[in-house]
Formats: C-alpha cells, sequence, structure tokens
C-alpha cells in the first residue's frame, strides 16, 4: 500500500513538472535534437555507429542520442520533427514515434526501445500499473528509468497505429522548477493531484 502512494505521488509530480516544462526551461544544454525525423511511419535510421564508453554526465545532447539510437535499434517509427522544435528551449530530450495503418506500433516495439535503453545504462525506477481493455490487451504502459541525475519517462499507447512517447529531463533543472511551483498546489499534488484523485 505505502508503496503504491509514493509511486501515484511521484507520476503525479512528474506529471505535473512535465506540463510546466512546457511553460519554463532551464536552457538548452549543450546541444538540441535533430529535425531529421519524418512523421510517416519510416523507421529510424539504424545506428551504426559503434557505442563509447558511456562514463561522465548525462547532458541534453548524450539523452537525446541514446533516445534516438534506442529507437532506432529496436525498429522503432523515425522522430516526430515536431518534437526537436517542442524541446529546443527547455531542458529535456524527447521522442514521439507514431505508427501506421501499414506497420502499427505495438507493445513488443515498446518493450524493445525499453531493452535498448537499458543496454545504454538506463536504470528502470518505477512503473505505473498497465491499463488492459476487455481482452486483456496493455493499451496503455509507462515506465520510468534514471541515469546519472536524468529521470526518463516512456509510454507506450495501444490506440488506433499505436504510440511510442520518451522524454528525459535533467533532475536538477525539473527540482528548480518544482522549487517555482506554489507551495499550495504543490501541497496539493501531494495530497491526490490537481484533480483529486487519490492513487
Amino acid at each position: 500500500m505505502g508503496e503504491n502512494v509514493r509511486k501515484g505521488t511521484a507520476v503525479r509530480a512528474a506529471v505535473l513538472v512535465a506540463v510546466l516544462l512546457g511553460a519554463a526551461g532551464c536552457g538548452t544544454g549543450d546541444g538540441g535534437a535533430d529535425d531529421a525525423g519524418k512523421r510517416d511511419g519510416a523507421s529510424a535510421a539504424s545506428s551504426a555507429t559503434p557505442r563509447a564508453e558511456d562514463t561522465g554526465p548525462v547532458t541534453k545532447a548524450s539523452a537525446q542520442a541514446d533516445i534516438e539510437a534506442a529507437a532506432a535499434d529496436a525498429g522503432a517509427p523515425a522522430n516526430d520533427p515536431d518534437v526537436a522544435e517542442m524541446t529546443a528551449d527547455r531542458c529535456e530530450a524527447g521522442y514521439r514515434g507514431y505508427g501506421t495503418e501499414d506497420e502499427k506500433v505495438g507493445l513488443e516495439r515498446y518493450e524493445a526501445v525499453l531493452g535498448e535503453l537499458r543496454e545504454r545504462g538506463w536504470e528502470p525506477s518505477f512503473e505505473v500499473p498497465e491499463r488492459k481493455d476487455g481482452n486483456g490487451t496493455v493499451q496503455i504502459a509507462h515506465k520510468y528509468f534514471t541515469k546519472r541525475g536524468w529521470t526518463l519517462s516512456a509510454e507506450f499507447q495501444g490506440f488506433e497505429t499505436g504510440l511510442i512517447s520518451v522524454s528525459a529531463a535533467d533532475k536538477a533543472c525539473t527540482d528548480e522548477i518544482r522549487d517555482r511551483i506554489p507551495l499550495s498546489l504543490r501541497s496539493a499534488v501531494s495530497a491526490g493531484g490537481a484533480d483529486g484523485q487519490q492513487p
């Protein structure tokens, strides 16, 4: 019970910070995402560059590289080019891959992306309980990872043609943003979320 409460509170806090990241950034870090992605369902280009030893601090550029390489090596769709624009002025990296009628994105592709992220040093933190339809098919899966001061959120949505969404943020930056949140709102999140729902 206590573990579920802690996870529920962490999820609400993560969602709130993600919303605030849309309105306030902590700088662009050391590089933005590439605009080369296509929103036509094409798979991301395979990562052919040998993986270098993964040491030192995580940066926006290295987090973006991890995410895009993980998606490419897992055979996931190419990154939505709009993601680069949305994250350009924020302290986060991101990816959004859409399935198509010809090539839908399923849970197995999402799990493959997670496997590639783990190989790149992203350690599982916690996960939100899966949501299934009446037939027992997973429709929503959401898991969190950490890596040297960064937190990564990876979500799968099985509706229509499928979607995989990944975002990573610098914890120091999100903590700074959280400190800007009025205490009353932070208290509401801790008590049960802005919608008043308990975990």
